[in-house]
């Protein structure tokens, strides 16, 4: 099992919240999205054979929630979005029903796609 990080959603997600959710939390997340836990939300036609899992964090520095894109039949968590709890547009509704959060999602699979094309992603053993 495989967590992909493309690099853009690194810069523009997860450097931010290093300090709050480490590499190793999220690796935990991605392996119990992959194992069929946390919710699924509703996806978006710009990535057909997958579905997107919605996962809580928790680390000594606060709450979070990650969403990760899976490809069904393979075993890889692309990390979409990842926020505190407490982010007052999106990390307190992570639904499609959110305008908000469904801006940033669609922007986040834009990004997602260029660089999963492009190969500017790491991968990490989970």
């Amino acid at each position: 099992m495989k967590l992909v990080i493309p690099k853009s959603i690194n810069k523009i997600e997860f450097d931010f919240l290093r300090r709050v959710f480490s590499l190793e939390i999220v690796k935990i997340a991605a392996k119990k999205a992959l194992q069929g836990l946390g919710e699924n939300i509703k996806n978006s036609s710009k990535a057909p054979d997958t579905y997107l899992k919605k996962l809580y964090l928790t680390s000594s520095g606060g709450a979070g929630r990650a969403i990760f894109l899976l490809k069904i039949g393979a075993e890889k968590a692309v990390l979409v979005m990842i926020r505190l709890k407490n982010d007052k547009q999106i990390g307190a509704n992570m639904t499609v029903k959110n305008p908000e959060f469904k801006k940033v999602l669609e922007k986040n699979l834009d990004l997602i796609l260029r660089d999963l094309r492009s190969g500017n992603y790491e991968e990490y053993d989970v």
